[in-house]
């Protein structure tokens, strides 16, 4: 049986959104459709299964990635959406957080806190057992719109993505098999570096998806694009070293990796150091991604939640930081102003401007 199909009428999502999110999706015929995605692999895979769908519809679909440091509800982003008046929005695995600016069909498997607009309309994984992946609600969602065998790899390479490989998902360990799971596996490595890449090479990792045909075809290069992912994926390789050997500035039981990068290795750093301190809730911030800015991110093995860290913070100490993520493992953005005024507020005073400002950013 193919991913994800089974005779449960609440799983990935309830039936009556499904349909509701089918229906939407019919209503694009002959219309132009902009299709957004999350640029890690969940995300993109998702795009791909979108846009062969509103193909099959006979809508025009177009994908866009938001850039570098964008979500799909970024004030910049908005701006190129309109210029490109579309006349339907469809975002993946970001969630709705503005009032849109068209009709909009959202496909998350996480849960939207904000109330919608009414232009929205939403279809969520979360509190359906096991929450499934963007991708696999998207796969699950456009089955009946296209044949949907050729296309279950996609699905199978966003679920690895975002849940791994155990996942436990109904028939993923035959759905692995059939796309081939070492070729998965090095896929998913593959697109998830060009995201994470200073020269920020997702809209080339959605090209490849959309030429691929499997994902032996990106694992083995049978499409152009893939030299570039690998070199991503080397240079995120020698970044993760390179920062990862910034000496921690420890304050009771939290931990400040402060280095300066602007590829996006943060969370890759705060993930092996929270290995390495246990105890610890270990921030790992980068004042090279993005400029002016201080993009960090949370990790803890302990029962420290970081989470409910910054949700305890007052608005002053946490200023715009987009918080999200589960119980262990969130980040943000910040000013480099507002950063100096939460890292007071989890316990590290004694920072000053300059230890946030953009130095030594390019790839070594």
């Amino acid at each position: 049986m193919l991913l994800g199909h089974t005779k449960d009428p609440t799983w990935p999502a309830p039936e009556d959104a499904l349909t509701e999110a089918r229906r939407f999706m019919e209503q694009q015929r002959g219309k132009r459709v902009l299709v957004v995605p999350h640029s890690e692999v969940d995300g993109l895979a998702s795009g791909v299964l979108i846009v062969r769908a509103l193909e099959a519809l006979g809508a025009s679909g177009a994908l866009r990635v938001p850039g570098k440091g964008e979500h799909a509800h970024s004030p910049g982003f908005l701006e190129r959406v309109r210029a490109s008046s579309p006349e339907a929005l469809i975002v993946l695995a970001m969630g709705s957080r503005a009032t849109p600016l068209l009709p909009t069909l959202v496909v998350d498997r996480h849960r939207d806190t904000e109330p919608l607009p009414a232009e929205v309309r939403l279809l969520s994984a979360h509190g359906h057992e096991p929450a499934a992946s963007t991708s696999l609600l998207t796969y699950v969602l456009v089955s009946p719109l296209v044949v949907p065998g050729p296309l279950e790899w996609l699905a199978v390479l966003g679920t690895a993505g975002a849940l791994g490989t155990d996942a436990p998902m109904a028939f993923l360990k035959d759905a692995l098999r059939r796309a081939n799971r070492k070729a998965v596996v090095e896929t998913v490595s593959l697109v998830n570096a060009a995201r994470r890449s200073a020269r920020f090479a997702a809209p080339r990792a959605l090209e490849v998806l959309l030429r691929a045909r499997n994902a032996k075809d990106v694992a083995d290069g049978h499409v152009p694009g893939v030299d570039e992912l690998r070199d991503c994926r080397l240079e995120v390789r020698r970044e993760v070293e390179r920062c990862a050997k910034t000496p921690p500035r420890i304050a009771t039981n939290v931990a400040l990796l402060l280095f300066s990068s602007e590829a996006l290795v943060h969370p890759l750093v705060a993930v092996r150091w929270a290995q390495r301190l246990p105890e610890h809730l270990v921030i790992a911030a980068n004042t090279g991604y993005l400029p002016g800015r201080v993009d960090f991110a949370l990790r803890s093995q302990a029962t420290r939640d970081p989470m409910t860290l910054l949700q305890g913070l007052t608005p002053s100490a946490l200023g715009d930081a987009l918080t999200a993520g589960h119980a262990h493992a969130t980040g943000g953005s910040l000013s480099q102003p507002d950063f100096l005024r939460f890292a007071e507020a989890v316990g590290l005073p004694g920072l000053r401007a300059q230890d946030v400002e953009r130095r030594g950013a390019f790839p070594g």
